[in-house]
């Protein structure tokens, strides 16, 4: 519960984007690790009890409630926990106290969910591929699981986009290999699988390109934004639709996704750094979260565009360290000299050491030397290696 309850509060005080990205940035974690994918959430027997404060306990863990809310819908589920709660008040509680208390809220068996979640190990593995049958307007949806060993009962929303409009088809996948049909009075311009973005699985999604990029304008979500824009950017040199979505992610209401499109930026190739510059510009110099200016600071650096001095430099007087980090290091890239200097002054500030050594270390020389040295020797850890 302890990384759902984050995702809570993020909502909570910043929004439901925050909360999604959290969400989102915590499911990434563990789907990178496949050792714990053996693991299963509840485990009665371990060496040691620090064996379970890992990424099953916490970001799966985190990501099989966020599962149980979405199926449940919110009154169902708060309802059911704070029944949960208040029976188990001042005493320990469990996973199958849990389950009975959202069972009695619910009126439904939920034996399938905590068997295959809490109880077992792994996650769905899918490809998901799509069919339009033209003579009956008949949009088919079929999902494989391929994992290994189980197939995963999965509640799943698909959303079907017919003039800008979306359709919601609700269905519970329990076979390997399941196929959904909607009939629908025109193609499509979306399919949207897992319109909710809640569903604990990998994926392979085979949707074409075209409509990957539609989804960042008319699908509402973080996580169909975020989507849609890891799919412009894999395609952005080439193909000019693609680079116009990822402009727009430069300008998206949501820091975190300007950050991830600036970062995404091919900017050795001319139309992307072309068409970004400007935008770039702009978010450096005024864009309300300072996450997202440093990121901008940093791009423009790449650019080496000597005209871009006098921004960087400007940068130097935030008030945030990470924004005059970042117009320090994109100095030296375009001005060498004058970052040098200015990062000589700075020396005494510790807030801006990493910086000023990255600058020395990249532009400078043996007179530079003593503080790279001396900051090398006082630091410990994993500051000892940048």
């Amino acid at each position: 519960m302890a990384d759902f309850s984050e995702a809570l509060y993020a909502q909570h005080k910043y929004g439901q984007d925050a909360s999604d990205a959290h969400n989102y940035r915590y499911l990434q974690s563990y789907l990178r690790s496949p050792r714990d994918a053996a693991k299963d959430l509840v485990r009665f027997h371990y060496n040691n009890r620090e064996d379970v404060f890992d990424l099953v306990s916490y970001q799966k863990g985190g990501a099989i409630v966020q599962m149980l809310r979405t199926y449940l819908g919110d009154d169902v589920f708060f309802a059911g926990l704070k029944k949960y709660l208040t029976d188990n008040k001042f005493g320990n509680g469990e996973a199958h106290q849990m389950r009975l208390a959202m069972e009695a809220v619910s009126g439904q068996d939920l034996n399938w969910f905590y068997n295959q979640w809490y109880f077992g190990s792994g996650q769905p593995v899918v490809t998901i591929d799509y069919a339009w049958d033209a003579g009956t307007k008949t949009q088919n949806v079929t999902i494989k699981q391929t994992q290994a060993n189980k197939v995963f009962q999965l509640p799943l929303a698909i959303d079907y986009y017919v003039n800008g409009k979306a359709q919601r088809q609700r269905v519970m996948m329990t076979q390997a290999t399941q196929t959904f049909s909607m009939a629908l009075a025109g193609k499509p311009e979306l399919v949207n699988v897992d319109a909710e973005k809640f569903t604990l699985w990998q994926k392979t999604d085979n949707k074409p390109v075209t409509e990957s990029l539609y989804q960042y304008s008319h699908a509402p979500l973080y996580v169909d934004r975020r989507e849609a824009l890891d799919a412009a950017l894999a395609v952005q040199t080439a193909n000019p639709a693609a680079r116009a979505v990822v402009l727009a992610a430069l300008k998206d209401k949501f820091y975190g996704l300007r950050i991830a499109a600036i970062n995404g930026l091919k900017l050795d190739n001319a139309a992307v750094a072309k068409a970004a510059a400007p935008t770039l510009r702009q978010l450096a110099a005024s864009d309300a979260d300072n996450h997202v200016r440093a990121a901008a600071l940093v791009a423009l650096g790449k650019l080496k565009d000597k005209k871009d001095s006098k921004l960087l430099t400007a940068a130097l007087g935030s008030q945030s360290y990470g924004v005059q980090g970042a117009g320090l290091l994109a100095l030296g890239e375009i001005d060498a000299p004058t970052a040098l200097a200015r990062a000589k002054a700075l020396e005494t500030d510790e807030h801006l050491a990493g910086a000023v050594t990255n600058v020395y270390a990249m532009h400078g020389g043996l007179e530079q030397w003593n503080y790279i040295r001396t900051s090398y020797d006082a630091a410990s850890g994993r500051a000892s290696y940048g």
